[in-house]
């Protein structure tokens, strides 16, 4: 463990880019941690006791900060945080057990005879549901078992063990449950449900627990026990849908500070109403068409392989909004190509228009304030590949020109194709996600040129482009396997035969029955006017 974080702190001489961002992003997380269990240790001391039992509860602090240190570091997602989700977990779990001391005090000062009662307005939820929503579901999970272990200390010496075990218990319980519940909501409101539901949660598991050893919710104890379990059980879920509300109102403020986007965020991204995909729909409907073709062939693949399905099918959706500036330059946008406007462009000017929709949709996602893993998707959907109609047919001027120029026709010696005019700026994808949005926009474009196709032709359409992909190593850096490519390439397949299927041809009406039906309608007019008359 020692050596460890002494390797943390040692630059090895050779170093990879790599291997030197994933150490500074260890030491940054071993910073934040040493500073909340600082925090954490001031926090405790400051429970009325003796010094003795203060230091007790600060060695807790960090007897358990090491242990929590070592389980997350040696677990399989030690890598998973950068920065920002980083201190967000260390600050959401400061902010829960300063929130919990300053109920504790409170209600020991005010509800002296009452002390069993506080394990119903504990903000159990607060942490675990913020990190699961924010970050991810195991993230949750971990949180609130830093928030079980650190509470476990911030009660004063006045409470027993048996107090201090039930409390354990329950926020266990409560943390874990809260961190399920909401690491994977659809709708902002589903938090509000997740504090009535964690509220009896939390009422239920106090009644049995608290029902065995202690004076307090028993009804048999008391004439008043309905009444009094009554409120305690409208004052438990109150107090967690209050929580609920607290923290649906602070997670947009969160997303904004953090720069951390949830899959709530992902799905109002894919609204048709976003202010970007209402004037794609308006200014470049084929566009629009080709982004959702994109979309669907994403998001099946990303099954398929267990990619994040939301966040392929989003940055599908949004790969070609830079085509916004030049639509009418675009193909699928081109009703009749022999009009097309390259026609009166060299092959330069073309390519230049062509690849800079990258740049394009890249300036237009950061102005709309766009995830940056949506910006990436669409830096990175075309590589470093080459816009080859265009550059094939300056090759071809080129060819032409020093044919004449050979056969002396003319007097200029035409210059070289610069290849890199024709080149997208890049990267390769980085990510499963960026390199499945990459492969649909790819298949979609290239199977949308086939007239008629079977089921064959698309199956070649797909292997080929797969093919060359993989040999200009346009997939090697984004995580996507062989097994991986193997699974998107049958998801395709499957997505492309629905979308081309084939209708029945209905027959045409013969002469005969359009002017029998012509006599028909006729005379059903004329029944009627003679009724009318």
């Amino acid at each position: 463990m020692f050596g460890f974080i002494k390797n943390l702190f040692r630059r090895k001489p050779a170093e990879s880019a790599a291997e030197s961002e994933q150490r500074r992003a260890q030491q940054q997380l071993l910073t934040l941690s040493v500073g909340g269990m600082v925090a954490l240790c001031a926090l405790v001391y400051s429970v009325p006791d003796d010094a003795l039992l203060s230091i007790y509860r600060m060695c807790w602090v960090v007897l358990c900060s090491v242990s929590l240190w070592v389980f997350y570091v040696f677990g399989r997602s030690h890598t998973s945080l950068s920065f920002r989700p980083a201190l967000l977990c260390v600050l959401s779990i400061v902010v829960q057990m300063l929130l919990m001391h300053l109920i504790i005090s409170y209600w020991n000062r005010h509800f002296p005879s009452l002390h069993e009662e506080v394990l119903l307005v504990l903000p159990y939820m607060l942490a675990p549901a913020v990190t699961a929503v924010l970050i991810n579901r195991s993230v949750g999970v971990f949180v609130a078992l830093c928030c079980t272990m650190y509470g476990a200390v911030l009660f004063p010496v006045d409470f027993s063990l048996a107090f201090v075990a039930d409390y354990i218990g329950i926020s266990l319980l409560t943390g874990v449950l809260s961190a399920g519940i909401c690491g994977h909501l659809q709708k902002r409101q589903q938090l509000l449900y997740a504090g009535f539901k964690l509220g009896a949660v939390v009422f239920f598991s106090a009644l049995i627990l608290l029902g065995l050893h202690a004076d307090v919710l028993r009804y048999d104890m008391m004439q008043d026990g309905y009444l009094r379990i009554l409120l305690a059980a409208l004052l438990t879920i109150g107090v967690n849908f209050l929580f609920g509300i607290i923290i649906n109102g602070v997670m947009p403020m969160l997303e904004n500070i953090f720069r951390i986007s949830t899959h709530i965020t992902w799905l109002e991204w894919a609204d048709m109403n976003h202010p970007l995909l209402k004037k794609l729909q308006m200014t470049a409907p084929g566009t629009f068409h080709h982004c959702l073709c994109v979309q669907r062939l994403a998001e099946g693949a990303a099954e398929a392989v267990g990619a994040d399905v939301t966040r392929a099918g989003v940055c599908g959706l949004y790969h070609d909004i830079g085509k916004l500036n030049n639509p009418q330059y675009f193909s699928e946008n081109i009703v009749d190509q022999s009009l097309s406007p390259h026609a009166e462009l060299t092959p330069e000017g073309s390519a230049r228009i062509i690849t800079g929709h990258v740049t394009a949709g890249v300036d237009l996602a950061k102005e709309h304030r766009l995830n940056p893993m949506i910006i990436d998707a669409i830096r990175e959907h075309h590589g470093v590949t080459t816009a080859y109609f265009f550059l094939r047919k300056a090759q071809d001027t080129y060819e032409a020109a020093r044919q004449r120029f050979e056969e002396g026709l003319t007097d200029t010696c035409p210059d070289e194709v610069d290849k890199s005019i024709f080149t997208y700026e890049g990267p390769i994808p980085q990510s499963r996600e960026s390199g499945i949005v990459s492969m649909a926009d790819a298949v979609e474009s290239a199977t949308r040129s086939l007239q008629h196709p079977t089921e064959a032709d698309i199956r070649n359409m797909i292997d080929a482009i797969f093919k060359g992909r993989i040999l200009d190593g346009h997939l090697q850096d984004c995580g996507l396997t062989l097994g991986d490519i193997s699974k998107m390439k049958e998801s395709f397949f499957h997505t492309l035969r629905t979308m081309n299927h084939n209708r029945i041809a209905y027959p045409k009406p013969k002469e005969g029955d359009a002017a029998e039906r012509i006599a028909e309608k006729r005379l059903a007019t004329e029944t009627e006017e003679k009724k009318g008359a």
